[in-house]
């Protein structure tokens, strides 16, 4: 977005919302350092009420940054950081990712302590996933680079796990590390920690939100979208009303993947024990040694769970649910360009109905 946009953007934004007291966040591109008025649009952006910048790195390696055509070198990212740091920005996360194409140990390693002096003090680390929309899934299936194998991608993430733990960093959100005092994000909070307290509202294409126990997404398709935001209607896409089963199910995925599970919280909201409604999964999930229930009565996942996330929330998953995606997932016909299979990372569709997920924990 060029210097005007963002201009014209934060003040149609800041006429119709109060972001004083807000955590405004705002996601940039190593390669605005290019640009001759890269200064220029962090101030635009500060003065709009910008108080959270995300840099999306993902590697300090020049040659998986050009298999992934990220339009951006190791420098560009040592650049913004710098001119960052300069105008005074605080509250900085980086993004990191392993498992990607032509990723070694060393690679891995020295991407990690790359950032570490810069004095980077928050990172989303994040494993890559592979969908069949995504050139990078081409790769793989042409066998056109090296991947890092189960094993490796292992090693990777108790390597980083490690480091940043001796450095005294500690866990957000899973994937989320920090090493300040206060909270990753007010947003990863918010979303994994508040159960089903806060509404989401989501404004642009394929945004996400949960309103009143309804959990819905904005139209996905750009076109679809534009046209009914102009008739004056919500461009809502898909949605559903969660039925008590399912707002206990969505409270224990979410919170497991930050801060845990409080018995006694989960008792007095929902009138039933997790012990009790959930001891056939957490029978399974503790004989693996994926969860544990600490002394003072908190369900959180093992360093082994953290790693195998995705088995664990799919275990949470009803049956009724499960069916339904693989009844739609059945429907498509093209991978490559359905809207479906573009935006649903969730591990469900990866294993489709209950019987396919079951042989998962056999």
């Amino acid at each position: 977005m060029t210097n005007h946009q963002l201009k014209t953007l934060f003040d149609m934004t800041n006429q119709r919302f109060d972001l004083s007291r807000a955590e405004v966040s705002f996601e940039l591109h190593p390669s605005l350092v290019k640009h001759a008025d890269a200064a220029d649009r962090i101030s635009t952006l500060l003065r709009g009420g910008v108080n959270r910048f995300v840099l999306g790195v993902q590697s300090l390696d020049w040659n998986i940054l050009r298999i992934l055509n990220r339009g951006h070198g190791v420098e560009e990212v040592i650049q913004t950081v710098k001119l960052l740091n300069e105008m005074g920005v605080e509250n900085l996360s980086l993004d990191l990712m392993y498992g990607l194409p032509q990723q070694t140990l060393r690679s891995w390693y020295d991407s990690i302590i790359g950032l570490l002096d810069m004095g980077i003090e928050k990172f989303n680390v994040f494993p890559l996933m592979f969908k069949s929309t995504d050139p990078v899934a081409r790769h793989l299936a042409r066998g056109r680079y090296q991947f890092a194998g189960a094993k490796e991608r292992i090693i990777m993430h108790f390597m980083a796990e490690h480091i940043l733990t001796k450095l005294g960093y500690r866990h957000g959100p899973i994937f989320y590390w920090t090493k300040r005092s206060q909270p990753h994000s007010v947003q990863q909070r918010r979303k994994y920690d508040s159960w089903n307290d806060n509404n989401l509202v989501p404004f642009g294409v394929g945004g996400f939100g949960y309103m009143s126990q309804c959990q819905f997404y904005n139209e996905a398709a750009l076109d679809r979208y534009l046209s009914r935001v102009e008739a004056g209607e919500k461009p809502v896409w898909r949605g559903v009303v969660l039925s008590q089963d399912d707002l206990m199910r969505r409270t224990l995925m979410f919170a497991l993947r930050s801060s845990g599970v409080l018995l006694s919280r989960f008792e007095r909201e929902f009138g039933v024990s997790v012990e009790e409604y959930f001891c056939r999964e957490l029978e399974i999930l503790r004989e693996a040694g994926l969860v544990c229930i600490s002394n003072d009565g908190v369900l959180s996942l093992t360093a082994a769970g953290n790693i195998n996330s995705g088995a664990v929330s799919l275990l949470f998953f009803s049956d009724n649910v499960l069916e339904r995606v693989a009844y739609n997932d059945g429907r498509i016909t093209d991978k490559r360009t359905d809207l479906l299979e573009k935006h649903d990372y969730s591990p469900a569709a990866r294993y489709g109905s209950s019987a396919e997920m079951q042989a998962v924990f056999r």
